[in-house]
């Protein structure tokens, strides 16, 4: 299907309530046709990051200068963002849809699980006790541990049970997101892109009847 690659200036809102799942929203729409995909290269994935405050063992300036200096490494790990993407997409939409998740999708998650786990620690807390940090690391695989581990945590508590998928059918983008709404019927990611969307259409099609 035709993918329109997004600025490198261009990032899509995080609406989703969990980073995992901002993420996997990267792509606009998840599910259909034209599809805009918001990391085209490595350099956009690091952009997204810095946008996402997300926590790294490394800073984003030291990977964007060790991705320039070793640019089929980076390439590589650009490839491996994408495959963890889909392979995460796959396997939340199968675990909310109650459906079977493919081994080789959980392959993908698990390898960066696996590699994440040995680099978080807990250490002293100026306050006392203690906190969570990085252990340093110098692979630029890096940028996908926090994203498994807030995966793991998402796809294996009770919160999974909020996630919902904004619905295709009705007209929506297929974007995951949390729902924390008090009522906890939210239907849409965003009102204002296709909640807004979909009561256009419906109400040119009471008006067509």
């Amino acid at each position: 299907m035709p993918v329109r690659l997004a600025s490198v200036y261009a990032m899509p809102e995080r609406i989703a309530g969990r980073i995992c799942l901002d993420f996997v929203n990267t792509v606009d729409p998840r599910v259909g046709s034209q599809q805009t995909d918001y990391l085209p290269n490595f350099e956009a994935v690091l952009d997204w990051c810095e946008a996402a405050e997300i926590s790294l063992p490394r800073s984003v300036a030291w990977l964007r200068r060790t991705a320039r200096e070793d640019a089929p490494e980076a390439r590589r790990t650009h490839r491996r963002v994408l495959a963890m993407r889909e392979a995460l997409f796959a396997v939340t939409a199968a675990s909310i849809g109650d459906a079977k998740v493919r081994g080789t999708d959980l392959d993908q998650v698990n390898r960066a699980l696996g590699e994440s786990i040995g680099h978080r620690v807990l250490a002293p807390a100026t306050r006392g006790g203690v906190r969570e940090e990085w252990r340093p690391a110098d692979v630029l695989d890096q940028v996908l541990w926090p994203i498994a581990i807030d995966a793991w945590d998402l796809l294996t508590e009770p919160e999974l049970e909020n996630v919902r998928q904004c619905p295709v059918k009705l007209g929506g983008c297929g974007w995951l997101f949390l729902d924390a709404s008090r009522s906890g019927n939210r239907r849409w990611c965003d009102m204002r892109t296709c909640g807004n969307r979909a009561k256009v259409r419906a109400h040119y099609s009471r008006r067509s009847q």
